[in-house]
């Protein structure tokens, strides 16, 4: 690692191992009932009926123009052990091209002998598994024709903790069913093996749910529902969307592959070797910098090459990082060796760092 003197304010960022292998992630939970409420003798004015309907998002727009863009994806695999010799699988996708390039989960159609997508004008297609990415819990089908009612793709780095948010989906087999939330947490890491960081949110979702998409109130998909936080296989509160920006990228390496049932290998997802959280101000102004990602563990490639914790990651490749997702994106797309820029008691140091496969 080469020393520099600090001359210049950073800015951010960093990129945390994330996600497990499960769809379905078991973990006791806390209850709360009214006793641990504190009551106070004072009231706020109970707001009339018209008020409070006011201030709620509508989504019938969303759901009218983008709906007809979610499809549900039934599954056919070989099961020795059942009677016919076959079972089924149901989720939910969604097409990204009008001439039929469909977004889903890997684990959706992972094993498939036969996949069909319906759509919501009741038409059901065979769809051809083009590629997946087990690591990053992609996959992409595309179905014969052209015309096909499409999504609009939106930015996540643009989304906020306490964002409205809505999914359509197929929970359960019931097409085109739409619930809503906000946006619990970013960036969340659920697994130091995965290369995703997930969107947490509080929108219901079930099985059957798994690769629909996730909205934000302009229309845009921000992230692929993929799976829930539970200790009865349902949903309690919690579930996880892949961000629609690392889904995109997955698509176009799977098509740009030249497709035919691509698998994506673990070294498309170098490792960066960092677990990291947001600065507070009173840090950031500790440190001399106006905002950006502390380094909390340092493993792998990174701590190789000289990174360690206390760290704080401002600059890649000699870009200025913004946030936590666009350096993950930044790492995502780097192909063996990346410029890593980190403040460290008032300087900048430099460090060349050699990415690793994910295991």
């Amino acid at each position: 690692m080469s020393t520099i003197k600090y001359r210049r304010r950073g800015l951010i960022a960093g990129v945390a191992v994330a996600l497990a292998g499960a769809w379905v992630v078991s973990h006791q939970h806390a209850s709360a009932d009214e006793s641990g409420i504190t009551k106070t003798t004072l009231s706020a004015p109970v707001p009339k009926t018209d008020d409070v309907k006011s201030t709620a998002p509508n989504f019938s727009a969303i759901v009218a123009q983008y709906g007809p863009a979610v499809v549900h994806v039934e599954v056919v695999k070989e099961n020795p052990d059942s009677e016919d010799g076959h079972s089924g699988a149901l989720g939910s996708g969604f097409i990204v091209s009008q001439d039929g390039y469909i977004l889903t989960n890997n684990h959706v159609v992972e094993g498939a002998d036969d996949v069909t997508v319906k759509l919501t004008d009741g038409r059901k297609l065979p769809a051809r598994v083009i590629g997946t990415d087990k690591a990053g819990d992609v996959a992409v089908l595309k179905i014969a024709g052209t015309g096909f009612p499409t999504v609009k793709i939106g930015n996540p780095a643009n989304s906020k903790v306490g964002d409205w948010v809505v999914a359509i989906g197929s929970p359960y087999g019931l097409d085109n069913t739409v619930t809503s939330g906000i946006i619990s947490a970013k960036s969340r890491q659920l697994s130091e093996d995965s290369p995703t960081h997930l969107i947490q949110t509080d929108v219901p979702v079930n099985p059957g749910n798994s690769g629909g998409p996730l909205f934000n109130l302009n229309g845009e998909v921000i992230g692929i529902n993929s799976m829930i936080y539970s200790r009865t296989g349902g949903f309690q509160g919690l579930s996880f969307a892949i961000p629609i920006d690392e889904a995109m990228h997955i698509k176009d390496q799977i098509v740009q592959g030249g497709g035919n049932g691509t698998t994506l290998a673990h070294n498309s997802h170098p490792r960066l070797g960092v677990a990291v959280r947001a600065l507070t101000s009173d840090e950031a102004q500790q440190v001399g910098v106006d905002g950006g990602v502390l380094v909390v563990k340092a493993g792998g490639p990174a701590k190789a090459a000289g990174i360690s914790a206390g760290d704080v990651i401002i600059a890649v490749n000699g870009i200025e990082v913004d946030n936590v997702e666009q350096l993950q994106s930044m790492i995502a797309r780097a192909r063996s060796n990346v410029s890593i820029v980190v403040a460290r008691d008032g300087e900048q140091m430099t460090a060349q760092v050699e990415l690793a496969p994910r295991a």
